[in-house]
């Protein structure tokens, strides 16, 4: 067993600059290709949710590769239990 401590992971914003890596995770936990799937954000998604929804999007880096381990991509919305949304996600959040 390493007696090495695991690099220190950072929770930051999302920024610009990690949304390829930001991809590539999502490719690598959904086991899909985000340039064939509709169902998976791709690079260009999440510089769109940067712009629209800042306050609400982060990654988990590590500290010593500055590799995306993980990542946010959420946004607050008003749900009402009585008029629950019936259209499709992607729909709601304006296709990306």
């Amino acid at each position: 067993m390493s007696t090495q401590p695991a690099s220190p992971i950072h929770i930051l914003p999302s920024s610009e600059a990690y949304a390829e890596q930001m991809e590539a995770l999502m490719a690598t936990v959904y086991r899909v290709n985000p340039r064939e799937s509709e169902d998976t954000l791709t690079a260009d998604h999440f510089r769109h949710h940067l712009k629209v929804f800042p306050e609400g999007q982060f990654i988990a880096v590590e500290a010593e590769t500055n590799r995306v381990v993980g990542l946010t991509a959420s946004m607050r919305t008003t749900f009402n239990p009585r008029r629950p949304r019936l259209e499709p996600w992607w729909y709601t959040i304006g296709y990306g």
